[in-house]
């Protein structure tokens, strides 16, 4: 899976405008709302996403299914790359929006549980879509990610008005409820993954 884990970081060493458009609202975010900046995740999540699209074209697949791992190992990667890359840039991002605005570590720690979250159960929802609808998929993927920009959009705003009273409320439940969820997070994952691997197999690449 190495192989496969450096052809995926190649891809994205190749895709230097977004990089860069995400640095600067990464600075941007810090400089004028510290909680936002942990959007960030998501919307790189969506353009790791795009791995699958690239890889599944047939000029792509043609040579990538010809090296020496399973199609089950593909799917393993897929998820590892995606989900874990993430994760470390949401850690990465609190850790430094936590330096930045410190009297903000309230509404942060909060950003950062709905963030992993969402991260979990996007990975579990758009995967296996990825992998069903190949290089279809870019025109859902664009869809999606307006959607999901103006849902969380919302929450963030709602989670910013809300966040005392709502922490008061479940004070003494706040682990259980985030672990609760966190559970049944990786539960879809491991079940998107069967799912995922499932698809692929009855793909002919």
């Amino acid at each position: 899976m190495k192989g496969l884990a450096l052809y995926d970081l190649t891809w994205l060493k190749g895709q230097k405008k977004l990089l860069m458009i995400l640095t600067a609202l990464t600075i941007l975010y810090l400089v004028t709302d510290g909680t936002m900046v942990l959007f960030l995740s998501v919307i790189f999540q969506m353009l790791l996403l795009r791995t699958l699209e690239w890889n599944l074209r047939a000029e792509n697949s043609r040579f990538l299914f010809t090296l020496p791992f399973t199609r089950r190992q593909y799917v393993q990667e897929k998820y590892l790359f995606i989900l874990g890359s993430t994760l470390v840039l949401t850690i990465g991002l609190y850790v430094v929006a936590i330096v930045c605005q410190p009297d903000k570590m309230l509404e942060l720690s909060a950003m950062l549980g709905v963030i992993v979250l969402e991260l979990l159960y996007f990975s579990a929802i758009l995967i296996p879509m990825m992998i069903r609808l190949g290089s279809n998929m870019q025109v859902w993927l664009t869809v999606i990610v307006v959607v999901l920009a103006s849902l969380t959009a919302v929450l963030i705003g709602s989670l910013q008005e809300t966040v005392t009273q709502w922490l008061t409320v479940i004070q003494g439940n706040l682990p259980v409820v985030f672990g609760g969820m966190a559970v049944l997070g990786l539960v879809c994952l491991a079940v998107s993954m069967k799912v995922s691997e499932g698809i692929l197999d009855r793909e002919e690449l």
